[in-house]
């Protein structure tokens, strides 16, 4: 289960087509070429990349290492929060956008998307997205942690996700240059420049 919503659509282009792309791997299996478009196929494949970089990244072992002892196999999902969190904080490093202006957008771009239909899920997590804001939400540490107990929610075994979540959040700011670094190294991958 992957969460990062905010950092996959900042490494996306702003198009309906690849910020769909960027979230569809979430909630449903790669579609048939002929279902849809190169550019959404590239930011589904751009989407897993993202995933196994930042699962896998040395960069943030220090992250990892700390987590695991409270977060268990809960920890690769945390992690996916506090770089949102991480980016949400420090927008203006990302973005000539305002966060604000950057949500707004994303959400409208979502809302055009008409290649094929939504899975059901995709469709409802969108419209909560939009209605609660969650890009602006990212940025307090309740709107975080409030995400990850909704995230705790949705795991199928007893986790420490609700207990936990201010734990999680508080330990954003530790790791600020580990997520900074994995920012800079995945851009550098994906031959973007933010």
């Amino acid at each position: 289960m992957d969460m990062n919503y905010l950092g996959h659509c900042l490494l996306s282009v702003q198009t309906p087509s690849a910020l769909m792309g960027s979230l569809w791997p979430d909630f449903a299996k790669r579609p048939e070429a002929e279902q849809c478009s190169t550019l959404f196929l590239q930011h589904f494949d751009r989407h897993q990349l993202i995933d196994q970089l930042t699962d896998t990244s040395p960069t943030l072992t220090p992250v990892r290492d700390y987590l695991r002892p409270t977060f268990r196999k809960t920890t690769p999902v945390v992690i996916d929060m506090l770089l949102d969190h991480h980016i949400a904080l420090h927008w203006q490093s990302y973005s000539s956008l305002t966060l604000e202006q950057f949500a707004h957008n994303s959400y409208q771009q979502l809302s055009e998307f008409n290649e094929m239909a939504l899975p059901i899920r995709l469709t409802q997590t969108i419209e909560t997205m939009r209605n609660y804001n969650w890009f602006i939400a990212y940025r307090s540490p309740q709107g975080i942690e409030k995400a990850l107990q909704g995230v705790a929610k949705r795991i199928r075994f007893t986790n420490p996700l609700t207990e936990q979540a201010a734990t999680a959040v508080a330990s954003t700011q530790r790791f600020k240059r580990q997520f900074d670094q994995h920012i800079d190294e995945l851009c550098k991958h994906l031959e973007l420049s933010l």
